[in-house]
């Protein structure tokens, strides 16, 4: 393989053989997930007041990272795995930008996950710090600085450098995944020191103290959702630069099968998020269902204009006379 290529590739160019169509099918609705799953994750933080935190800027940034997966990665890997096209030799420049591409939203996505697993620790860890901690323009900041960190990792590329497979690989995956789960032990060692404490909290029903109860208890439920989505992404995400090292470093071979499935695991992360929102998160659920209701009504309300603005006339049928 190629020392400059920092994700394993194809061996050769011709198409992917498998033993069936079943694995384009599941592509095609994997990218049909990730753009409208994630899509409605979208509207669900933008419509819904239920989503309103500091976290709702990452979640989106998230978001529109696996959408923009869905819309441009996917659809050239399918292309890849239905025609041999485009490739190394006969598009270069269309195959290298798809490469730097897949580095920025790899890259884009795990630093989102990083920034929301701090704003959780800190929800968690500091509550009553959380609001003068996490502003409107840190956030802001903290967007900047992961859209800015994902190019500049993708650009290091260009420079052609040897170890660059390393760096990426830590850069993007292994130093980003140490600082989750140093925040998510510490999250969880802080909730398992609280449980007495509420409990003894319990016993007195003043209004301040069940704030703080169901404040803690939002709160690690979001924390819960979010350890689940970076697992999610670990799993999905681990085979490849594991293989990716591997083919670098050992020069191990790897047939063409066995490099399209862990690229379909990658892939299929960004269908996974929205799917895990709705089935772990109440809040989340709720959120998708206010968008369901407020789409509806406005196709009712735009039927009911409609129906006002050209009203149907009747034509009576005059008798003999």
């Amino acid at each position: 393989m190629n020392e400059s290529q920092p994700t394993p590739t194809l061996t050769n160019n011709e198409p992917i053989n498998l033993s069936s169509t079943a694995s384009d099918v599941f592509l095609v609705l994997t990218i049909i997930i990730a753009v409208l799953g994630n899509t409605l994750v979208c509207l669900a933080c933008v419509i819904s007041k239920r989503l309103k935190s500091f976290t709702e800027p990452f979640i989106i940034s998230l978001a529109v990272t696996d959408i923009l997966v869905g819309l441009i990665s996917m659809p050239i890997w399918l292309s890849n795995s239905l025609t041999g096209k485009p490739n190394i030799r006969d598009f270069p420049t269309i195959y290298k930008l798809w490469l730097q591409f897949d580095i920025v939203c790899c890259t884009a996505s795990i630093m989102n996950l990083v920034f929301i697993s701090v704003d959780r620790f800190i929800a968690v860890t500091y509550p009553l710090r959380y609001p003068s901690m996490v502003t409107r323009n840190r956030v802001a900041i903290g967007i900047a600085f992961i859209w800015l960190y994902s190019l500049i990792i993708a650009l290091i590329k260009l420079q052609r450098w040897r170890y660059y497979s390393l760096f990426v690989s830590l850069a993007s995956f292994f130093v980003p995944l140490l600082i989750m789960l140093f925040a998510y032990s510490r999250i969880f060692h802080v909730a398992l020191t609280h449980v007495r404490s509420i409990r003894r909290i319990h016993s007195d029903q003043s209004i301040s103290n069940r704030r703080t109860i169901e404040n803690f208890h939002v709160n690690l439920k979001a924390a819960r959702t979010f350890s689940i989505v970076i697992g999610a992404f670990v799993v999905c995400w681990c085979p490849f630069f594991v293989v990716t090292l591997l083919a670098m470093y050992s020069k191990a071979s790897i047939n063409n099968n066995g490099l399209a499935m862990i690229k379909w695991l990658t892939y299929g992360n960004s269908a996974l998020n929205p799917l895990i929102y709705s089935c772990l998160n109440k809040n989340f659920r709720a959120a998708f269902t206010d968008v369901f209701r407020r789409a509806l009504s406005r196709r009712m309300t735009h039927a009911q204009s409609s129906t006002k603005r050209h009203p149907t006339t009747s034509v009576v049928p005059q008798g003999d006379q």
